[in-house]
């Protein structure tokens, strides 16, 4: 169920309340890696920052940002805003100045930083062509015992995230979120709370497994008020959150979201991409690797594949790449599915 947010911020967007989510659900497939559910969802092969539209069809009449206590700068390029105590790297696109861009959250996990996060998903390097300004919030403490706390820190992290809609008037119907391990469980929780704000969720290595993390269910009252488009990532090998949590949660979504059977979207060396869909359009994609970290021992399938993270941030403890060469790239999949589903 949502939870309620401060009212001159969800005013200042123009949001409404509550948005059935009706995706075209279509399989479209540019290759084996990075299905897409509509094939206008080029991405940054067919479209540059400088070919976005703007509001008027020039840009000339697209407001400046509206700065307040936290968004202090409105300039294009990456910056870091404190707010409520949270660091948050921000990456604006210039075309962002001149249009009405979505908006992608993407959260770290345990230990990890926004940086780190980067260097695992390239989100904010990839998504600056796609029309998005990528929001990437740092836990406290510093790594490596940084940590998410819920549900305080979800409100504060969907709290900046509507300041920075708001400050640079982004699209309403494309506002994302997306986090790995512990940002993982945020985005499930955050998916719970604020359905009626998202246009589509990708949670990673995380799912319910019987331990003391606050999750999102989707049994009783912790599920979404209304639908909205998933894709789940998880691990057959994950030793930090064991795999077999991972089939239960999908049944559970199907369930709740009434969708059909699975079908599969693609299959690739290591990994393969499930479907279902409902009648409405509303759809759960489900992605199960079997690839693993350089540290089997501690982390095994608890990993990001395609990623090149180098493990050498401050205070980072060990890479969270999947070491197995694979075709298959986290954040890319992620963008692709967010381009193909904004909300309405």
């Amino acid at each position: 169920m949502r939870r309620s947010l401060p009212i001159a911020v969800v005013v200042g967007m123009g949001m409404t309340s509550a948005c059935t989510t009706t995706p075209d659900g279509s399989s479209s497939t540019e290759s084996s890696t990075t299905p897409s559910t509509d094939d206008s969802a080029t991405g940054a092969d067919t479209q540059a920052d400088t070919d976005l539209p703007t509001a008027d069809g020039t840009g000339s009449d697209f407001p400046p940002p509206v700065l307040d206590d936290c968004i202090d700068d409105g300039s294009a390029g990456m910056h870091v805003y404190t707010c409520e105590g949270f660091d948050y790297d921000v990456t604006i696109p210039e075309a962002c100045l001149q249009t009405a861009c979505g908006v992608i959250v993407d959260v770290h996990g345990l230990s990890m930083s926004a940086q780190m996060q980067e260097a695992n998903t390239s989100i904010a390097a990839q998504g600056s062509a796609r029309g998005y300004i990528v929001v990437q919030p740092n836990a406290n403490p510093d790594p490596p015992v940084a940590s998410w706390n819920p549900p305080g820190d979800d409100a504060l992290v969907v709290d900046f995230m509507l300041r920075v809609a708001d400050a640079f008037h982004a699209d309403p119907d494309r506002l994302h979120f997306t986090g790995f391990s512990q940002g993982g469980f945020m985005s499930w929780r955050v998916l719970c709370e604020y359905a009626d704000l998202l246009a589509s969720v990708a949670p990673a290595a995380a799912c319910g497994d019987g331990s003391s993390i606050v999750d999102c269910n989707f049994e009783g009252d912790a599920q979404p008020d209304v639908p909205v488009d998933v894709l789940y990532l998880h691990g057959t090998t994950d030793v930090l959150v064991p795999h077999a949590c991972a089939p239960v949660r999908q049944a559970a979504v199907v369930a709740a979201y009434d969708l059909g059977p699975e079908q599969v979207v693609t299959q690739g060396d290591g990994y393969t991409w499930v479907r279902h869909q409902g009648d409405d359009g509303t759809v759960l994609e489900v992605i199960t690797h079997e690839y693993n970290a350089d540290n089997v021992a501690v982390l095994g399938g608890h990993c990001y594949p395609g990623s090149d993270d180098p493990g050498d941030a401050p205070g980072q403890l060990f890479s969270f790449a999947c070491v197995e060469p694979t075709d298959l790239h986290w954040g890319q999949a992620v963008l692709d599915f967010f381009d193909a589903h904004p909300r309405g």
